[in-house]
């Protein structure tokens, strides 16, 4: 079960770094051939072009068109600063749009060639920020994020990019704090998205839910950005109760964007909720189709396990493995992700040695949960329950992590503390997982009635 908001690929705090980074003090692209037609995702070979242009088929998708385009700019002139820079980031965004992790290394190479062409703009180096958070490089992050800033203090995309891995590093008060500071510095998406997350880690969901839909009413947003926000907008409306108001937020941010795949998976966690697996399914599978994360195909394995059907779980399982691999065989750090599918639908020894590394390398409360639950499936109950409490530290109402700590402590037979932290997560949001749910409800059924 990966439900946070950090999933392979770019998470949502990485997305936003991109928002800031590739939209705000970043030079604009120039300009790519024009192109219309579809939008749907093709794969992207980044080999090098000929040094003649050549234009693309009528329909290549956006992104792909500008990355062929800069391309061949870069082919023409290597010592093109700016062309490179331009090109990095178009990769990026192209990894956004299609979660391919093959894009990294070339979209690091436009940026290094970017950096050392334009020693004097922070802009190559916030790029290679974001993108080091896209890998889970988030020791890294933090350092190019503090370069960028010693080249231009006013950057917002450095900013945002410390931030980011100082809450994935787990140094929360700094990371409060500089969150903080961006919403007093400019009150706009990216520095109120943040506001909003490092709420939702301390456990005040009203406020995480202010702070979100102040974001995506940020004026003159493309229609991408204000759909991703209200992603993150539906998903806190989910977990203070209303889950009208989340269908709404998600429902609108397809209206913008009709692929947006964060939007399509929260409708299948409410039918989830709902217990109509079938619905669930199919909004699963098209989430998974537009958007190849681990998480959604997770998801679908775990909905398809619910409804009785454990070969089609498994094969979406089998799928997930594979692309969690393909992930860190590109260089993405997939331990903490990779450790709580394990410790689910895998090897629970194999889960304990992922998430202890995970744990030694960034002590968060996400990966303290990872590691309580790895734990707890080996049988370490005791131990598990303390790196449980300190998973819910600062006062996390992650269903996710709750389910886990209710679980540990039903084992533990503190039926007290174990009714009160299931009962939590299935009331936060009971789609959060199929199986996850149906184990909670199982778990309190069992409990003996409370006196």
């Amino acid at each position: 079960m990966i439900r946070t908001r950090r999933p392979l690929a770019l998470s949502a705090l990485v997305l936003l770094a991109m928002v800031a980074a590739g939209c705000g003090d970043t030079p604009q692209p120039s300009a790519p051939p024009t192109v219309t037609g579809t939008t749907t995702p093709t794969p992207l070979t980044p080999t090098p072009v000929a040094a003649t242009p050549s234009r693309p088929p009528a329909t290549i998708p956006p992104t792909q068109a500008l990355v062929e385009f800069l391309l061949e700019r870069v082919a023409a002139d290597p010592t093109d600063g700016d062309a490179q820079l331009e090109l990095g980031f178009a990769l990026l965004q192209r990894i956004r749009e299609t979660a391919d992790p093959s894009l990294y290394p070339p979209a690091e190479a436009a940026l290094t060639e970017a950096r050392r062409l334009l020693p004097d703009e922070a802009n190559p180096v916030v790029g290679l920020g974001g993108l080091q958070l896209g890998r889970h490089e988030f020791a890294a992050a933090f350092e190019t994020g503090q370069a960028a800033l010693a080249i231009d203090p006013s950057s917002v995309g450095a900013a945002n990019i410390v931030v980011d891995a100082l809450v994935e590093l787990g140094r929360y008060d700094e990371a409060f704090n500089a969150a903080e500071a961006l919403v007093a510095a400019s009150a706009d998406l990216t520095s109120l998205a943040r506001l909003s997350y490092t709420r939702e880690l301390q456990g005040d969901l009203p406020g995480a839910l202010t702070a979100m839909q102040q974001a995506a009413e940020s004026p003159g947003l493309a229609a991408e950005n204000t759909a991703f926000a209200l992603s993150l907008v539906g998903q806190l409306q989910r977990h203070t109760g209303d889950p009208a108001a989340a269908r709404a937020s998600w429902e609108g941010a397809l209206a913008l964007v009709p692929d947006h795949a964060p939007s399509i998976a929260g409708l299948g966690r409410l039918a989830v909720g709902d217990g109509d697996f079938a619905t669930a399914r199919g909004y699963f599978e098209r989430a998974a189709a537009i958007l190849p994360l681990p998480e959604y195909v997770i998801a679908l394995g775990e909905t398809l396990e619910a409804a009785g059907d454990p070969a089609g779980a498994r094969d979406q399982y089998d799928l997930a493995r594979a692309e969690i691999a393909l992930y860190g065989a590109s260089g993405v750090i997939v331990d903490l992700e990779f450790s709580l599918f394990e410790a689910d639908h895998g090897d629970p020894t194999r889960a304990l040695t992922l998430a202890e590394t995970a744990y030694a390398a960034a002590p968060t409360i996400r990966a303290a949960d990872a590691l309580a639950w790895a734990l707890h499936r080996q049988g370490r109950d005791d131990d598990a329950w303390e790196r449980a409490q300190e998973a819910l530290r600062l006062g996390s109402r992650d269903p996710l992590v709750l389910f886990h700590a209710g679980a540990i402590a039903a084992a533990r037979e503190d039926e007290s503390q174990a009714r009160e932290l299931l009962t939590a997560a299935l009331a936060t949001d009971p789609g959060f997982s199929a199986t996850g749910a149906a184990e909670a409800r199982a778990l309190l059924e069992a409990l003996p009635p409370s006196s």
